[in-house]
């Protein structure tokens, strides 16, 4: 009878580590998830050649354009206040750009293909930190 309690005894006992590894885990990944919210990816898709996309509103910091083909077209990127005004003007470059911002202020990110092919393109829009 003692052996079978012993048996008890280390099942319930590897339960219970395996459940608070478990929690640890989920915990860790929550974290993990929250950090990683300061990056929102939009507009990602086929573009046409000298179309537009607007992104959600933040408090910029930054916004980022890529050409996800990885053939250097000219890409572009800009923000705009909740009201449609421009903050700065357009940035533009071969593959990627990147504009900065002091977070101060809502803004939208806008991408722009202003090459003249189709572009896979991709807009990442950064808050509550630092340009990257």
């Amino acid at each position: 009878m003692g052996h079978r309690i012993s048996l008890h005894l280390r099942g319930t006992r590897a339960l219970l580590v395996a459940f608070t590894l478990a929690g640890a885990l989920v915990g860790f990944m929550l974290v993990s998830q929250v950090a990683s919210g300061y990056g929102v990816n939009y507009c990602q898709g086929w573009m046409a050649p000298g179309t537009t996309c607007q992104g959600p509103g933040h408090t910029l910091t930054a916004n980022i354009v890529y050409d996800d083909t990885g053939s250097g077209g000219w890409v572009c990127d800009m923000a705009t206040t909740a009201s449609g005004k421009a903050d700065g003007g357009w940035g533009c470059g071969y593959g990627y750009a990147e504009s900065c911002y002091p977070g101060n202020q809502l803004l939208h990110g806008w991408i722009s293909n202003s090459s003249g092919a189709w572009l896979y393109m991709l807009g990442v829009e950064y808050y509550s930190q630092g340009c990257p």
